[in-house]
């Protein structure tokens, strides 16, 4: 980052404290206790956490003859990145804020910016849609491998499953900025920390009936 651009980032406190100078980074009480920032090896492990599931199922699906649904899988799943999911949870992240058209995260990295960056927490209607979605993208290929009766490769992508959850709740979701996710669980003092630290969007989670320090 440029001198200017950091100058720039320093007299704009409206920017999260993510995408402003490692400079404002100093004495931070959540410094290395949440992914605040963007780093490729968080991304490298939340891609070995999902490439279990993905292995199982897409060579389930085509050892099933069902092969040619994987496009339709492909076509929901730009769907429900891109636009769906990116509409109610990640446009609600910090990491939303930076400027660009472009998502730089550990989890959807890449990801065309076509919603504005909404500071406060995501809503219970939000939730629920997020669930849903994921839900539905999960559960696709199992559906083939059922009806192409390929039992042991179901019971391992389940297993993948049931790994993938408790890995990411273990390796990102107890470090990720996105306090709202229905998958987060970061402790709440480094939640208020971290709010603290960023007025407007302590302002926006206190709007939405959020208090610091209960």
């Amino acid at each position: 980052m440029s001198e200017s651009s950091e100058q720039t980032l320093t007299k704009n406190p409206s920017i999260p404290c993510t995408w402003q100078p490692l400079s404002e980074c100093k004495d931070c009480p959540t410094k290395g206790s949440l992914m605040c920032r963007f780093d490729s090896k968080d991304m490298v492990s939340f891609l070995m956490i999902f490439s279990p599931f993905a292995v199982t199922t897409i060579a389930g699906t085509i050892r099933a003859g069902y092969g040619w649904y994987l496009l339709l899988w492909i076509a929901y799943s730009i769907f429900f990145f891109v636009v769906w999911e990116a509409r109610v949870l990640c446009s609600h992240c910090p990491m939303w804020a930076e400027e660009g058209h472009l998502l730089h995260c550990h989890a959807n990295h890449g990801v065309i910016k076509i919603w504005k960056y909404r500071p406060g927490p995501m809503s219970k209607s939000e939730q629920v849609q997020f669930a849903i979605g994921a839900l539905l993208w999960i559960g696709f290929p199992f559906v083939f491998l059922f009806l192409g009766k390929e039992y042991l490769l179901v019971l391992i992508g389940l297993t993948t499953v049931v790994s993938g959850f408790f890995g990411l709740r273990r390796i990102a979701c107890n470090r990720c900025i996105n306090f709202s996710c229905p998958m987060n669980a970061v402790d709440k003092q480094f939640v208020d920390a971290y709010l603290e630290r960023n007025p407007d969007i302590r302002a926006a989670w206190e709007r939405s009936g959020y208090s610091l320090g209960e």
